[in-house]
């Protein structure tokens, strides 16, 4: 599965999982209005996208990838636009 890069993904919700060290994040794509689910690790520089065919979260091995995620979430968190949550 291939992640949408940062311009591809609107950024909906964030649930911030401290017991994990993790933010949930609900985005979608601009292009095509689906919606991808992804979990952004804080220390581990990580990031998995939910893959519901398989129902697995499968974690983002393509670099470029997994920067331009976390470059569109952390402008989502420091442009405060998105609603965040905390569990």
């Amino acid at each position: 599965m291939v992640a949408p890069t940062r311009d591809e993904l609107v950024f909906q919700h964030l649930i911030d999982l401290p017991h994990c060290d993790c933010v949930f994040c609900s985005t979608r794509e601009r292009s095509t209005g689906i919606t991808r689910l992804f979990l952004v690790f804080n220390d581990e520089k990580r990031i998995y996208m939910r893959n519901s065919v398989k129902e697995t979260w499968d974690e983002l091995d393509d670099s470029d990838r997994c920067r331009s995620v976390r470059r569109g979430f952390d402008m989502a968190l420091r442009e405060n636009s998105v609603p965040c949550f905390s569990a």
